[in-house]
């Protein structure tokens, strides 16, 4: 920003007009750096997620949340039909028959935390990283 003269009638002018600048520079550090961390994690869930069911590892993807102004939201998620099998890979759950009856649990395939848990201390670390 440049250095002004400002007189004091206009101080209060002078001060939002600065914030403003300020917020709409770290709003769009904020916006690139959430798009960054959401393709990442994508990718990684992409990488990380169980190939022998079918596309699924193929169908992750993010979307941008319309949210109010000076926010910014994105959610990573499966495309469907694939939906369905998140929770079931990431917990695993109890096998069943026709009849109802158990026969087995089918295993865990916890693929989806981890990443979670990445882009929650990648985030914070890279707006830092790009305000300093």
């Amino acid at each position: 920003m440049a250095k002004k003269t400002v007189k004091p009638i206009n101080l209060d002018a002078a001060i939002k007009e600065a914030l403003d600048e300020y917020g709409s520079a770290v709003f769009d550090v904020l916006k690139g750096s959430v798009k960054e961390v959401s393709e990442e994690a994508t990718q990684k869930l992409r990488d990380t997620s169980p190939k022998k069911f079918g596309d699924y590892a193929e169908a992750w993807t993010y979307d941008e949340v319309p949210v109010k102004r000076y926010q910014t939201k994105t959610v990573v998620h499966v495309e469907a039909p694939h939906y369905r099998l998140t929770h079931l890979l990431e917990k695993g759950h109890v096998s069943r028959n026709g009849t109802g009856r158990t026969f087995g649990k089918v295993k865990a395939y916890p693929h989806i935390a981890p990443v979670n848990d990445w882009a929650n201390e990648e985030l914070p670390k890279r707006v830092k990283r790009k305000l300093s």
